[in-house]
């Protein structure tokens, strides 16, 4: 089986969070490596356009190849400022500068052409930020959030609370025939997901966001005729109303 592999920033040369000198001086400031399951969990965001998935993950290796990329918290956006004068082609940075791993995520995201991410990019607010943004759609379920057969390059992985962002740089080896081409959009704030159709007599199995797409398996008529979606939800099947959804 192909492995997955993940970029990102982590740690200074000292094993610290700041203070350390300017750039990658141990070669794992940033770094790739295998994919491997956060303490704290993963959620996963997909790019809508694979044009821009794709150069999410460029960015993201082109910043681990750049030995002047460095980690630090306190120095963190420098990066920032000066990959803007390359149009965030970090590859063509030659000042030694400092970024941590949200902050690496927002130049990669500028890279590809993605705006709205504040300065503050981090993280905790993530999440809210990418969705936000129109260009990511969250991809529930634990084929994603617990393995990586079913990533692409370009996904951006985040602990559900502070902790660490990285982003996917290949495809996992079931991504190209787990592939829908038929998703439901949620377009309420946030939504209950049903073990069966309509509110009455049916559990909730959780929630999804503004923004999320949840696979399309069907559709049908709760009791007073009022159209449900049945959906992929956490290696499962669920049902969400057609109030607060739409298909695309």
């Amino acid at each position: 089986m192909a492995t997955v592999y993940i970029g990102g920033a982590s740690i200074d040369e000292n094993g610290k969070a700041h203070g350390g000198k300017a750039g990658n001086q141990t070669g794992k400031e940033l770094k790739k490596q295998k994919w491997y399951l956060h303490s704290k969990g993963w959620r996963v965001f997909r790019a809508k356009d694979a044009a821009v998935a794709a150069k999410v993950a460029a960015c993201m290796a082109a910043a681990v190849a750049n030995r002047h990329i460095g980690y630090d918290q306190y120095q963190r956006n420098t990066l920032y400022r000066e990959a803007e004068k390359y149009g965030f082609d970090v590859g063509k940075v030659t000042a030694d500068v400092e970024c941590d791993c949200s902050a690496l995520v927002r130049v990669c995201c500028a890279y590809a052409g993605v705006t709205g991410l504040p300065e503050g990019f981090r993280t905790t607010n993530e999440p809210k930020n990418l969705l936000a943004t129109g260009a990511f759609t969250e991809m529930t379920g634990e084929r994603y959030a617990k393995q990586s057969d079913c990533l692409k390059a370009g996904d951006i992985l985040c602990t559900p609370v502070q902790g660490h962002t990285v982003i996917v740089l290949n495809d996992g080896p079931r991504a190209a025939s787990d592939a829908r081409e038929a998703w439901v959009e949620i377009t309420g704030g946030s939504v209950n997901v049903r073990n069966a159709p309509g509110t009455v007599g049916t559990r909730i199995l959780g929630v999804a966001h503004r923004g999320d797409r949840l696979a399309d398996l069907g559709e049908t008529r709760d009791v007073d005729g009022r159209p449900w979606y049945r959906v992929a939800f956490r290696d499962g099947e669920a049902w969400v109303s057609s109030r607060y959804a739409r298909r695309v």
